[in-house]
């Protein structure tokens, strides 16, 4: 007791799918989803002390700014970013060296144009660039 096993030919699947793709509605105007009450987008992890970031200064390109690379888990990857010098506001740490910084010293900052960088609040200080 043998039975025919009906072989059908292999559908080319290309054509297909375009026509499924022509079937979908497009609506003209964009669809506002409200946020669901009461919640917030969560904030961008900032840098402290806890973090670990790998950090080489590359150039220093004026006498006011410095060129970075910064690599740390918590607060991301910037492969070439901008340090402008500022006199520190607070007291904190130097993320090159480990050296305590006081309030009012001078010091270099990344650049913040817009949103500012997950390592916004860290500082090198500006004596220990020797360039």
């Amino acid at each position: 007791m043998s039975e025919r096993v009906r072989i059908e030919p292999v559908a080319d699947v290309w054509p297909r799918t375009v026509a499924a793709i022509r079937n979908f509605e497009v609506r003209r105007e964009p669809i506002e989803t409200p946020r669901p009450g009461g919640r917030r987008a969560r904030a961008a992890a900032s840098w402290d002390e806890r973090s670990q970031p790998t950090v080489r200064v590359l150039d220093k390109p004026t006498p006011h700014t410095l060129t970075v690379s910064w690599c740390d888990a918590r607060t991301g990857h910037y492969g070439y970013q901008t340090w402008r010098v500022h006199i520190a506001r607070r007291a904190g740490t130097c993320v090159l060296t480990g050296r305590a910084i006081a309030a009012g010293e001078m010091v270099y900052c990344p650049r913040a144009n817009g949103t500012p960088p997950g390592n916004a609040g860290a500082m090198i200080v500006a004596s220990d660039i020797g360039w």
